[in-house]
């Protein structure tokens, strides 16, 4: 079967092809889910240093800046639903042999493969979404992906707490939600969009189209893989028990994932530049007030809840504006450079909260997030006078 122009899908059509990605886009999540802390988990049991359970974290992220400057021409040549097919197949198979070598130099290979495996799904579906959505419902179809994709990643932890790591069975879960990934691509194969087999514009040229959605996604990863690894550190810093710890996390992760929604129908209302920049300018306000109420374990928990909607809301707000600024036949491409700014921020921003604390227990973490959103604001502000 060939791939179908956005263009020329009737309403039905478009429907069926979103609702596909959406659907499969939480067994993505949930495989990234899994991977990591059963990864971390197996790595304290052998024995390993913490280096080497960092190294094993950040293998996947290698892959995906190893692969995406050249995976746009790769997908463009092989097809949308064939190449993540390919990707979900390599990944599960990186879950399958996980059990058969048990080592830790077998498994920072294995981890590098499962990487590389999700590039392409992640990558191919964000443009898929983008490519198929129109503009005036844009923000909340891309809500509803961002979503599918952080409640799976969010489950994943869940999932493994209750079979364990022990024997076959969270390997297994792994290979599931690869097969639950491709499965309703496969079933919408024939509503897949073409993709541009030779883009025009490298990744250089589509970040300086779409630079607000750059600062999305650098703002994305900054913040939230900065709250993911040492909110509940914080926490108990500030006088909080290790529960209320990753309560906190938790109550983080629900209200970004609930909270999309609404961040995507406020984009097809206004515009998404103001969306933009007040999410910055909330994320600080909320970080510093459920820091000052730290001590009201209600009001904590409600400015965490929205706190989590203003971080996940910079990675959705992001990809809706990618899909207004770029041409369809650039969105490979632009999504590529989307992705490989949110994992340079997903690496930058647990270090550089990290330092923030050592030099300021704990409040440091705070005043660090904070203030990266406020500049994140700030240089949208800029960009948005400068393209006036």
């Amino acid at each position: 079967m060939t791939a179908i122009a956005a263009c020329a899908m009737t309403a039905r059509q478009r429907a069926w092809s979103l609702t596909a990605v959406i659907v499969s886009t939480f067994g993505l999540g949930l495989s990234y889910g899994v991977g990591y802390p059963l990864t971390a988990l197996k790595f304290n049991e052998w024995g390993a240093p913490g280096w080497l359970i960092g190294l094993a974290g950040g293998m996947p992220a290698l892959a995906v800046f190893l692969l995406l400057p050249v995976l746009p021409r790769v997908i463009g040549r092989i097809g949308a639903v064939q190449s993540m097919v390919i990707g979900c197949c390599l990944t599960g198979l990186g879950f399958l042999l996980m059990p058969v070598f048990q080592s830790v130099e077998a498994w920072i290979l294995l981890r590098f493969l499962i990487g590389a495996g999700m590039t392409f799904p992640w990558l191919v579906g964000e443009t898929w979404m983008n490519t198929v959505a129109d503009d005036r419902s844009r923000g909340r179809v891309m809500a509803l992906y961002v979503m599918g994709l952080f409640a799976g990643y969010a489950a994943g932890p869940l999932v493994l707490n209750a079979v364990g790591t022990q024997g076959l069975l969270p390997y297994a879960i792994g290979v599931a939600a690869m097969v639950a990934t491709a499965v309703p691509l496969l079933a919408a194969w024939n509503l897949a969009p073409a993709l541009e087999p030779h883009p025009q514009s490298g990744l250089w040229a589509v970040v300086r189209i779409a630079p607000v959605a750059m600062v999305g996604g650098l703002a994305g990863g900054v913040t939230e893989l900065g709250y993911f690894s040492l909110l509940p550190v914080y926490a108990v810093g500030a006088g909080r028990t290790e529960s209320e710890g990753l309560m906190l996390l938790s109550t983080l992760m629900v209200g970004g994932i609930v909270l999309q929604f609404a961040v995507g129908w406020l984009c097809d209302r206004v515009s998404r530049d103001a969306v933009m920049i007040g999410l910055g300018f909330a994320c600080a306000v909320l970080a510093v007030g459920s820091a000052a109420v730290m001590g009201d374990a209600v009001l904590r928990l409600v400015l965490v809840f929205l706190l989590g909607g203003a971080v996940l809301g910079f990675y959705s707000v992001g990809l809706i504006v990618l899909g207004t600024r770029v041409r369809a036949s650039e969105l490979a491409v632009a999504n590529a450079a989307f992705l490989m700014v949110y994992q340079a921020g997903s690496i930058a921003g647990p270090g550089m909260a990290g330092i923030a604390m050592d030099l300021w227990q704990p409040h440091g973490f705070v005043i660090a997030m904070a203030t990266f959103a406020v500049i994140a604001s700030l240089v949208t502000v800029c960009l948005v006078k400068t393209r006036r």
